[in-house]
C-alpha cells in the first residue's frame, strides 16, 4: 500500500477526449446516430451535455431534456419512460461498440506522459463512462499504443458510475494507494470533476483535446489562434466553474500539475 509520505501516488485518468479520442467524437456519433435511427434529431451539442456519466444515465438524461423529450412525443406520441431508455440501451450497445473501432486512438503525448510516470513510480488506472461490454476495442487500442494502466474501471464493475465515487474507490483499492487526497483525477467533462470532488481528489481538466471544445484534431488545428484562444478560454472557464483545481490543454501538460500539487501536498494541503 502506497500510504505514508507526501506527492501525488496516483493518477487516475478518463478515457474518451483525455487520453484517447481526440474531441471525444465517439461517444457523439454514437448517440446522434442512435436518436436519428427513431426519428429524433438531436444536436451534438445536446448529445455532449451529458458527457462523462454512465451510458445509461447519459441517454435518460438526453431524454429528459425538455426539448428532447418534446420531439419524443412528436414522433413517438407519448413521453419518453423508462421502458424506451431499456429498448434504446440495448440498440445503443453494438451501436457503441462498432463506432468505438473508429474513435480509439491514444492521444499525442500520452505514451511519453505514461512512461514518465512509470519512472516514478506513480501507479495510474482509468475510470468511463462506458460499460465493461463496450471496452474491448479501447482496451487493446489503448495498451497496445501506451497506455496500459493499472485497472480499467466500468459503471457496471463498480456499482455505478460518475458523478458518484465509485469507480475512483475501486481504482484506487486495486492500485492499493491512499488517501484519496494523494490522487489526482484527469478528465474533460464537469462529470469528471464531480468525481473528483466527491471522492476527495485532484481535479485536473482537460481542454483542448476534450469534450468543452469537442473538436476533432485536425478541426482544432485548423482554427486561428484567435479562435483556438476563444475557445480554450470559455472550456476552462467551464471546467473552473465545475471545480476544476488545474485546467490543461491535454493530459500530455500534466506532468508539471502533478509536480505543483507534490509541492502543496508537501506543505500539508488537501483538494
Amino acid at each position: 500500500m502506497r500510504k505514508n509520505g507526501a506527492g501525488v501516488k496516483a493518477v487516475i485518468f478518463d478515457l474518451s477526449g483525455t487520453v484517447i479520442d481526440f474531441g471525444s467524437r465517439g461517444p457523439v456519433v454514437a448517440l446522434v446516430e442512435l436518436f436519428g435511427r427513431h426519428g429524433i434529431a438531436v444536436t451534438e451539442e445536446e448529445a455532449r451535455r451529458p458527457m462523462g456519466t454512465a451510458k445509461r444515465d447519459h441517454i435518460w438524461a438526453m431524454l429528459s431534456d425538455p426539448e428532447i423529450a418534446h420531439r419524443w412525443r412528436s414522433v413517438k406520441g407519448a413521453s419518453p419512460d423508462f421502458a424506451a431508455l431499456d429498448a434504446l440501451y440495448r440498440e445503443f450497445t453494438p451501436l457503441q461498440i462498432e463506432v468505438l473501432r473508429q474513435h480509439c486512438e491514444v492521444l499525442p503525448g500520452v505514451s511519453h506522459l505514461t512512461a514518465e510516470l512509470d519512472a516514478r513510480g506513480i501507479p495510474y488506472a482509468a475510470t468511463t463512462g462506458f460499460d465493461s461490454s463496450m471496452m474491448p476495442a479501447v482496451v487493446q487500442s489503448a495498451t497496445s499504443n501506451g497506455f496500459n494502466p493499472k485497472v480499467f474501471v466500468t459503471p457496471d464493475l463498480a456499482g455505478g458510475g460518475r458523478p458518484a465515487p465509485w469507480m475512483a474507490f475501486h481504482a484506487a483499492r486495486q492500485m492499493g494507494v491512499y488517501p484519496m487526497s494523494a490522487i489526482v483525477k484527469v478528465g474533460d467533462t464537469p462529470a469528471d470533476i464531480a468525481e473528483a470532488q466527491n471522492a476527495g481528489m485532484w481535479a485536473v481538466g482537460v481542454v483542448s483535446t476534450g469534450n468543452e471544445i469537442g473538436l476533432s484534431q485536425a478541426e482544432w488545428e485548423s482554427l486561428s489562434d484567435q479562435d483556438r484562444d476563444v475557445r480554450f478560454a470559455l472550456a476552462r472557464e467551464r471546467l473552473q466553474s465545475a471545480g476544476a483545481h488545474y485546467v490543461i490543454g491535454s493530459a500530455a501538460d500534466l506532468l508539471p500539475v502533478i509536480d505543483q500539487i507534490g509541492q502543496r501536498t508537501g506543505k500539508g494541503e488537501r483538494p
